[in-house]
C-alpha cells in the first residue's frame, strides 16, 4: 500500500498526541504528506428560546476564541512535525467532528486515518470506542488506525 496523504484529527488531547507521533513516524517512512485537522464543535443554540439572541451571540464569540486558541496550537505542533522531518499541514472546520474527519477524508484523498479513542471507564469501556472514532472507523473510505 502506497501512503501518500495521512490525517490526523488532533485536539490536543494525550491520545492525539499519541497518534500524532506515530503518524509523524509513519509520514516520514513514506515521504507522505500528513495533515492535522482540527474541528471546532458544531453547538445549535435553540433558536426559540427568550435566550436565543444571546446563546448565538456568546456562541459566536466562544467559536471565535476556540478557532483563535486551536490556531495557535495546531500551528506550532504543525512547525514541530515539520523540523522533525515530516511534510505537515493543518486545517480547522467548524463541524460535527465526525462528519468533518469523513468530509476531509473525501476532499484531500486521504490513505490513512491515524486517531486517538477515548479513554473510557465502567459501563461505557465496554463501547471500546467513543462515538467519533466508531463513526470514522465504520464510514472512511479509507484504512483507520485507532490509538488507545
Amino acid at each position: 500500500m502506497l501512503l501518500k496523504n495521512i490525517l490526523v484529527p488532533y485536539d490536543g488531547s494525550p491520545l492525539s498526541k499519541k497518534a500524532l507521533e506515530l503518524a509523524k513516524d509513519i509520514a516520514r517512512n513514506f515521504n507522505a504528506d500528513l495533515k492535522l485537522l482540527m474541528v471546532i464543535p458544531v453547538y445549535y443554540p435553540i433558536s426559540d428560546s427568550v435566550f436565543s439572541g444571546t446563546a448565538v451571540m456568546n456562541y459566536q464569540q466562544v467559536v471565535k476564541s476556540l478557532t483563535e486558541q486551536g490556531e495557535k496550537e495546531i500551528k506550532k505542533i504543525t512547525e514541530k512535525c515539520r523540523e522533525e522531518g515530516a511534510k505537515a499541514f493543518y486545517k480547522i472546520v467548524h463541524d460535527d467532528v465526525s462528519n468533518a474527519i469523513i468530509k476531509e477524508v473525501k476532499r484531500s484523498k486521504i490513505d490513512l486515518i491515524m486517531m486517538g479513542s477515548r479513554r473510557l471507564t465502567g459501563v461505557s469501556s465496554l463501547k471500546r470506542l467513543g462515538s467519533t472514532a466508531r463513526h470514522v472507523s465504520e464510514h472512511a473510505a479509507c484504512p483507520v488506525t485507532i490509538v488507545h
